[in-house]
This record gives C-alpha cells, sequence and structure tokens, in this order.
C-alpha cells in the first residue's frame, strides 16, 4: 500500500504533454445559386417596402410628417397656427421664398407636405405647385433653403382646323381650342386683322398648338407655334420664333419689340444685377437676381414686352409684385409695388402701364426691383440680349425659314404659296 501510494504520488509531479493540433481539410461544396421566376419568392429593398408597410418599420426620430391638401380660404398663416409653428418660421420661410413667390398664394387643390421635429420647428415644407414642379424648402443652420426640381416632361403637337360661320371666338371653341390659346392668336395677329369684321363666313382657319404632358397627364401648359388664316381676299399667317414673338411667312415681326427698361427713359441703378450680394437687411449673402432702380413711390412702372399676367399679389418679403409670361422663354418680375394694376391671366402689351412703384414688403426704401428670366433662370436684365428688331435677325433667318416650313408641313403643306392659295 505504501508503494502504490509513493508511485502515484510520483506520477502525479511528471509534466502533462501538449497534445498536437490535428488540422483536419475538408471540401465543402455549396449548393448552386437557384433563381426562381415566382414572385412570391423575389426579395425587395427594405426601400421599397418600408412605405407600404410603415407601421413595421417606426420612425424613431420623434419627427411627424403632415399632408394636407390646399382648401378655399386656406392660407399658410392658418397651416402655421393650427400646427402650432412659431410666427418667426413663417417669417423666416417667406424669406427664402421670396426667389420663387409661391407661398404667398396658395390655391385650392395644390398639396403640402410639412416635416416638424418634437419640440414643433418645421424641418422642412414641400409644396407641389403643378404636376411638373415640387418647390421644397430645408431648415439648414436656422434659414431655409429652397429647391425647385421640375418635370420637363413631353411636349405634343396638335392641329385645329375650323371654319367661320359666325364668330371667330365661338369658332375656335368647336374647333377645340381653349380660351388662352384663342387670346393667344387674337394678341398675335391684332395688328394685322380685325377678327369681327375681317372675317366672313366660309373663311378658314388653322392653328397649330403645342402641350405639355407630364407623366402622360396634359399640364395644362401650351403655345400657339403657327397660324394660318385664309379669307376672301387674303392670307394671314403667324410662327413662333425662339425669341417668342410672332412673324409672318416674310419674316417679318407681328408684335411689338421689347424695350430694355420697364421704366420712362433711364433711372438711376441704386443695386445691380449680383449672384453674391450681402443682403441690406437679413446680412447674409444672398443673390441679387434683379436690378433695382431708385425712383420715388408712385413712379408708372411698364411692361416690357407682350405677355400674360402670371401672377400678381402680395408676398411679405417681395411686398406688392406682379409676375409677366412672354412666351415660354422670357419671363420678368416687378417686386415692391406700391399698387398693382394689372390682374391674374390678363394679356398685355408692350408699354401697357401695369404697376407703380412703393415700399411694400422687406425693403430699405421705395424703388423698384426688376427682374428677367430666361428659361425660368434669372439673367441680368440690363445685358440680357433681347429681341430688339421688327424683322428675324438675318443670322436666325436660316432657323426661322426652317421651323416656318416644318409647321406648315405638319398643317398639311410644305410649300409657303401653295398653303397660302
Amino acid at each position: 500500500m505504501i508503494l502504490l501510494f509513493l508511485f502515484l504520488l510520483v506520477i502525479s509531479f511528471i509534466p502533462v504533454q501538449p497534445q498536437t493540433k490535428k488540422i483536419i481539410q475538408r471540401s465543402l461544396e455549396l449548393p448552386k445559386r437557384v433563381i426562381t421566376t415566382d414572385e412570391r419568392a423575389s426579395a425587395q429593398p427594405l426601400a421599397a417596402v418600408k412605405e407600404e408597410y410603415a407601421k413595421v418599420f417606426p420612425d424613431l426620430s420623434g419627427n411627424r410628417e403632415v399632408e394636407l391638401e390646399i382648401k378655399v380660404g386656406d392660407t399658410l398663416s392658418d397651416i402655421f397656427q393650427k400646427e402650432s409653428l412659431s410666427a418667426a418660421a413663417l417669417q423666416t420661410l417667406l424669406e427664402a421664398d421670396s426667389e420663387y413667390l409661391r407661398l404667398s398664394h396658395l390655391t385650392p387643390g395644390q398639396r403640402l407636405t410639412l416635416l416638424i421635429s418634437p419640440d414643433n420647428q418645421l424641418l422642412s415644407l414641400t409644396v407641389f405647385p403643378d404636376i411638373a414642379n415640387t418647390l421644397t424648402y430645408t431648415l439648414k443652420e436656422g434659414q431655409y433653403e429652397a429647391f425647385l426640381a421640375t418635370k420637363e416632361g413631353k411636349w405634343r403637337q396638335s392641329l385645329y382646323r375650323g371654319r367661320i360661320t359666325g364668330s371667330f371666338y365661338n369658332n375656335a371653341k368647336e374647333a377645340g381650342l381653349s380660351a388662352g390659346q384663342i387670346k393667344q392668336v387674337s394678341a398675335a395677329l391684332q395688328d394685322k386683322i380685325d377678327f369681327s369684321r375681317q372675317l366672313h363666313p366660309g373663311d378658314t382657319f388653322q392653328v397649330l398648338v403645342t402641350k405639355q404632358y407630364i407623366d402622360g397627364q396634359y399640364s395644362f401648359e401650351s403655345e400657339v407655334l403657327a397660324i394660318l388664316i385664309k379669307s376672301r381676299n387674303k392670307s394671314y399667317t403667324a410662327f413662333l420664333h425662339e425669341d417668342g414673338r410672332y412673324y409672318d411667312k416674310d419674316r417679318q415681326g407681328l408684335s411689338k419689340a421689347y424695350r430694355r427698361y420697364p421704366l420712362d427713359g433711364k433711372r438711376r441703378i441704386s443695386s445691380s444685377f449680383n449672384k453674391n450680394r450681402r443682403h441690406p437687411i437679413t446680412k447674409r449673402v444672398t443673390p441679387h437676381n434683379g436690378t433695382d432702380f431708385a425712383v420715388s413711390t408712385g413712379t408708372k412702372v411698364y411692361a416690357v414686352g407682350d405677355g400674360v399676367v402670371l401672377r400678381a399679389g402680395y408676398h411679405a418679403a417681395a411686398g406688392n409684385y406682379i409676375v409677366i409670361k412672354h412666351g415660354r422663354k422670357y419671363t420678368t418680375r416687378f417686386l415692391h409695388l406700391s399698387k398693382i394694376l394689372v390682374r391674374k391671366g390678363q394679356r398685355v402689351e408692350m408699354g401697357d402701364l401695369i404697376a407703380k412703384t412703393g415700399n411694400t414688403g422687406r425693403s430699405t426704401g421705395p424703388h423698384l426691383h426688376y427682374e428677367f428670366h430666361v428659361n425660368n433662370r434669372p439673367v441680368d436684365p440690363m445685358k440680357v440680349d433681347l429681341p430688339l428688331s421688327t424683322a428675324v435677325a438675318k443670322k436666325e433667318q436660316s432657323i426661322f425659314d426652317k421651323r416656318r416650313d416644318s409647321y406648315l408641313k405638319e398643317m398639311g403643306s410644305e410649300d409657303i404659296d401653295i398653303a397660302l392659295k
């Protein structure tokens, strides 16, 4: 027993040899990828299903999103009050809107989306003025930044034909033209023909119109491209050129040329067009998209070209303002007016009295803020290349002729002399 005990004791003090690791290598064959056409088995990205299954993916930020549709009588001020948003935020938002002037007059049917933080701060506002535009204001460093996204859509041409049996307006309506398109026809040829006296039963007319479609839906934006009226004794033509003006078959202008200044004579400029100007009130570097004329309150303001009043009203930052559309290419804006003398939808001609200067809105003194936009982008009104001649410029004649001939082809004739017989 004693020997056995001693043997076990000695054995316990002998160090144990570490076991060596054995690496066993085996080949693993994975199953081949199987692509199924079964719709129930297809996977979608998380973003694609989040909106549909929003309850499964709760927003843990605490922000709330408010979607609403403008009804008759609704104002932005009422909406802010209902959502318990501050008047200071509204003022800051309207200041950012001075570039687009879309929030002062919301129209029934427009949609708004507001993103509001838990402490009732407006983080962003999105407005859909029409099916082509989406305007978003986002809060950044205490100020709102505006971003306008525009869908270009597709323009499609439509030809309308008719015969005079009574008044031109009624016959044109029967042919399918809208009231606005008929006004365009009348305005283009108003200096050439008296529609109430010089047209007789049996006379014919053709009007080529282009319409804008967004995602297959008519946006109600249209433009008259060409007009051909055949009366007993004479034929009348009008073709829209790239400068937004109408010319006859011989390239002669049918409407008055543009004028450089919206005021009588040259006036002192107190602030020029400047993309990097420091705002005199907010002290922030913001673009000055127009030209300021130092004139006293009540100075007469004139339209610089033929067009249609797109908007006219009051804006907290711009004061009383007018926006005039001159064809598809040009737009003019007049801000801080004391009196507006035109209304939305009214057609004006170059030289028409449209307003009187003032000091309304956010302004440091009486003056006229005048803007000129080309293809919806502001340019320097004092330097923009305006069509000032009464005929198509020589360097543009080949372009005009090609466009004129293509319009005539759409109207059923490739030869001008044949078309006018």
